[in-house]
């Protein structure tokens, strides 16, 4: 009875490493020629009010390739899902200067946050040691 449960647990093991493994490889496999989704954030140097704000994300939504517009009136940013393929995020900044008289400016994270990278994993797990291993498979 004992030896059945360790099989078994031993075969889902085995498959949720195969799941992961093969996640891994259409991750970063090609990509097809589809769009190529980016999201950028945009800081505004002056506090929106709500009208302004909703103006600027229904103006952005009416934009071509653009997938999403979320603002934050609280800390004056907003997101922005774009098609890469057909927008710079410097020229939606620029945008967003003359088309509104704003002052903003392109949020680049510094070097720590981008070695962050996803905050919510913990390194030292399992799931990320065999994450990382399966990455590097398959990506040399």
């Amino acid at each position: 009875m004992i030896k059945k449960i360790i099989i078994g647990a031993g075969v889902v093991v085995l498959l949720l490493i195969a799941t992961l493994a093969v996640h891994i490889y259409m991750v970063t496999s090609s990509r097809p020629d589809g769009p190529n989704w980016a999201m950028s954030q945009i800081d505004f140097n002056e506090d929106l009010d709500s009208l302004k704000s909703e103006k600027i994300k229904t103006d952005f939504l009416d934009i071509e390739g653009m997938r999403d517009a979320r603002i934050n009136t609280k800390s004056d940013f907003i997101i922005l899902l774009y098609d890469r393929k057909q927008h710079n995020p410097h020229d939606l900044v620029k945008q967003v200067n003359t088309g509104y008289g704003l002052q903003a400016s392109l949020f680049q994270p510094s070097q720590d946050q981008l070695a962050a990278s996803c905050p919510a994993i913990n390194k030292n797990s399992l799931t990320y040691k065999l994450g990382s291993y399966f990455e590097q498979v398959f990506t040399n």
